[in-house]
């Protein structure tokens, strides 16, 4: 016979010991949209991304306020109120996938295949993500009026009791949500989870798996939805195959700071670092809070000095009480006052770190290690067994009533152990629209090295504007930076490169590619420019020439008013009909003797000589990597201000002119100072716009933050430049130098990190997303065409070039390499080969 009471056993599975229920709904804030859940014990649930400051850049009193402001925020919350904080560390995706990357050269490939293998042989990089979920238990007299929220009752009569009502409810949660939210804002970035991102956070606290989650069409049976694995309890939990091991926190450190748990953000393996803090209000807590001080008061004396108290009628002296009983006895007081000074709230603090694998060896290898690192800093952790499956669901977002820790502390404390600071990795695309490839962001420039196992991805664009500056001493690393950025660069379809070198520094990189290398007013070049030579073409041309001699001559000295305009005006008009454009030409039109002579500064006949006398250009700007090296052009001081300036004016003009939306890098190493000129200063703003419009990001860089500090330049190379890179400096922190560094928007302890950084190593990046310090990690190939500078290398790579013809470069990594990295000489003769 058929036994079916078998089958009609009430089997409790996951989905029973989920909290969660059905979605309230979604709605609208400033941050973004944001999803209330409402959960089987009536209470509601929200919960928003959060990436707090980096710790390392942080000085003592960024800490403070950063403490001070998350337990304001928590302070407004009491009984019936519980928050989760969240730190969730998991792989990092690979290194930037080969279809994403279109160099076209072999070389530049080459340095990105090193820095590949790099990457792929280090250790796994890991990420962490920080979540904040906020539960309220309503009130009991809210459950008639939440049932609005799940049942209709279309013949209520108007008026009729509807307890507390389900928008009042609503309203009061959503105000004290938005409040938490904003304060939080104010020192995090933070990003609401609207409902498909609510859901996935639980799904990934329940099973550890990083994939969406969408809500169904009926927003209900959510428990169901995220709780459909096999999940086996016992002693040691596993959830589909894999292990479960949970480290609660039974005891805390003497003394403690703000971050102390940092260091669980950099472990080199996956885990969740939850704590859990359910409220009090001063009234429920200071009774409990009473209960210890009077329970640790009592034991001052032991039972025998009492007892003996009493037969002698003697009051037991100081000397015989228990000291840690008196001091715990002044703490409990202590918080009485924080308790009803409502600076604090009171509460039930729980701390677990859950950790999964399916490799059980491996797993309880990473569990000593959390138990380690927990006990080095004073905590007593313990690994749960018993009570292994309660700890696991108290965890999770939302559980409130699972694995309760009773002692009591306040919310300053609960703080300072959970986890809100970050270490900035960067993005993983670039957030530019305009370097779009197909239909998806472009990748990073560049991955380098920082702290622990995380990964840093360097972009230069912040938003659409990809302009930044460079600052720092002589000998850093400056010129491997941008010779670095160069490179990497090629890896954007249809990139091209227009950099202003100084001591040919991107020489070997620019001919090891095939680009184009100019050596602007050097002994052996041909190189000359025609800047009228082309005012026959457009009425734009001839603005462009018309605007270029006003240039010219206040460089000179002279002042122009209209009268100069309609001189210059007239010859450029007339210079435009005629076969010949050269200065030489337009002087001869020039119907004013103090024009010509300025003017004349610049022909054949003058200093420059036929560098700006030309009637038609020996410059080409079809090769997409152009170099101009501007060293001898700025030989001498005043001289140089006069003829840099005119000569960057006009490249400046050819490079506008060719810009059509690819992605284009204009690294400006030093000459930029010559720039820095009142009557430039309205002209380089409006590069900079046009500039940004059509996809070119413009990197300044210079050795002397003194002379920035004293630019006309300065406030618009702040304003445009939104990533900010310093090079390590000794002297940093000098009088001279740190109110410069100040001035630059950094605090004390950043410039005391380009104190002690490492120079041609560390670099510090700053930008409104993110500050890290970070280590280009260069291997000796990339350091084979982008460290190398020195008139010796120079010469040597002429000779090279010579011998080999376009496959120099493999005979450069022949002689540059060590013994052990020659397979690399196979790999790149093959590749030119190719």
């Amino acid at each position: 016979m058929l036994n079916i009471q078998e089958f009609r056993k009430k089997v409790r599975a996951l989905p029973d010991l989920l909290n969660i229920a059905f979605m309230v709904g979604q709605y609208d804030f400033v941050k973004g949209p944001y999803a209330i859940a409402l959960q089987k014990d009536g209470s509601l649930l929200s919960g928003f991304r959060f990436s707090g400051p980096d710790l390392e850049s942080m000085s003592v009193n960024n800490i403070n306020a950063l403490s001070g402001t998350l337990n304001a925020a928590l302070a407004r919350l009491g009984s019936g109120w519980s928050v989760h904080i969240t730190s969730i560390r998991y792989p990092a995706n690979g290194y930037i996938p080969v279809e994403d990357c279109h160099f076209p050269d072999p070389v530049s490939q080459l340095i990105d295949d090193e820095r590949r293998g790099q990457y792929e042989r280090e250790s796994a990089h890991y990420l962490s993500e920080y979540y904040c979920t906020i539960a309220w238990q309503t009130p009991p007299d809210a459950e008639t009026g939440m049932s609005s929220a799940i049942v209709t009752r279309p013949h209520r009569k108007k008026g009729q009791s509807k307890g507390m009502g389900f928008e009042s409810i609503i309203g009061k949660y959503r105000q004290t949500f938005e409040n938490i939210l904003s304060m939080f804002s104010s020192r995090c970035k933070v990003v609401p989870l609207d409902e498909r991102n609510l859901l996935t956070h639980l799904h990934e606290c329940l099973t550890g798996d990083r994939h969406p989650v969408n809500p169904p069409h009926v927003p209900a049976y959510l428990d169901m939805l995220i709780g459909h694995h096999d999940f086996v309890a016992g002693l040691e939990p596993q959830l589909d195959g894999r292990h479960i091991r949970v480290v609660t926190f039974i005891g805390y450190p003497q003394d403690g700071f703000p971050e102390i748990l940092e260091g669980l953000s950099s472990l080199p393996f996956p885990l969740r670092y939850t704590t859990r803090f359910i409220l009090l209000d001063p009234a429920d807590a200071l009774p409990l809070i009473d209960k210890y001080r009077k329970a640790w008061f009592g034991a001052r004396h032991t039972l025998g000095s009492q007892i003996g108290a009493q037969f002698t009628g003697e009051a037991s002296t100081s000397t015989s009480e228990d000291t840690e009983a008196v001091r715990l006895a002044f703490d409990a007081q202590q918080a009485k006052a924080d308790a009803s000074s409502g600076m604090v709230r009171f509460g039930y603090f729980t701390a677990t770190v859950v950790l999964r694998d399916a490799d059980e060896k491996v797993l309880l290898d990473r569990v000593k290690s959390v138990e380690s690192y927990l006990n080095n800093l004073g905590f007593v952790a313990k690994v749960e067994t018993t009570n292994a499956v309660e700890a696991f669901l108290g965890s999770i977002p939302g559980h409130t009533w699972e694995n309760v820790r009773r002692p009591l502390m306040h919310s300053a404390n609960f703080v300072d152990l959970s986890p809100k600071t970050s270490v900035w990795a960067g993005s993983e695309r670039c957030p530019s629209p305009l370097m779009k490839q197909s239909e998806n962001l472009a990748p990073a420039l560049f991955y380098a090295a920082t702290s622990g196992s995380t990964p840093y991805r360097f972009n230069l664009h912040v938003g659409d504007v990809g302009h930044a500056l460079i600052v720092g001493p002589t000998g850093a690393g400056k010129s491997t930076l941008l010779a670095l950025m160069a490179a990497q660069w090629r890896r954007y379809k249809g990139a091209r490169v227009i950099g202003f070198d100084k001591g040919r520094s991107m020489y070997a990189l620019c001919e090891a590619v095939g680009g184009a290398h100019y050596d602007i007013a050097g002994e052996l070049s041909d190189l000359t420019f025609a800047p009228l030579a082309g005012i026959n073409k457009s009425q734009a041309e001839r603005v462009f020439a018309e605007e270029w001699l006003e240039a010219a001559c206040e460089l000179q000295g002279m002042t122009i008013r209209p009268r100069e305009r309609d001189v210059i005006h007239t010859a450029i008009e007339g210079l435009s009909q005629e076969e010949g454009r050269s200065l030489t030409d337009v002087r001869s039109l020039l119907q004013d003797e103090q024009i010509k002579a300025a003017i004349g500064f610049y022909t054949g006949m003058g200093r420059t000589g036929t560098l700006l006398d030309a009637r038609t250009d020996t410059l080409s700007m079809d090769n997409r990597f152009t170099i101009f090296e501007m060293e001898h052009l700025l030989t001498g001081t005043d001289q140089a201000k006069l003829t840099t300036g005119p000569v960057l004016l006009y490249i400046f003009h050819r490079i506008e002119q060719m810009l059509d939306g690819s992605p284009t890098l204009i690294p400006l190493d030093e000459g930029w100072l010559m720039l820095d000129n009142p009557q430039f200063l309205a002209k380089l703003a409006e590069w900079l716009v046009t500039l940004r419009k059509k996809n070119a990001a413009v990197v300044f860089a210079t050795t002397s933050l003194s002379h920035l500090a004293k630019s006309p330049l300065l406030p618009i190379l702040k304003e445009s430049c939104p990533t900010k890179i310093f090079l390590p400096n000794a002297e940093a922190t000098s009088q001279d130098l740190l109110p410069m560094y100040r001035d630059m928007g950094l605090n004390d302890r950043q410039v005391e990190l380009l104190q002690t950084a490492t120079p041609k190593s560390d670099y510090y990046v700053f930008t409104p997303d993110g500050h890290r310090r970070i280590n280009l990690a260069m291997g000796p190939i990339a350091l084979a065409f982008c460290g190398v500078s020195d008139p010796r290398d120079v010469k040597r790579i002429a000779e090279l070039k010579e011998s080999y013809g376009q496959q120099w470069p493999v005979a450069w990594l022949r002689e540059r390499l060590p013994a052990n990295r020659q397979d690399w000489v196979e790999y790149a003769k093959r590749m030119f080969e190719m």
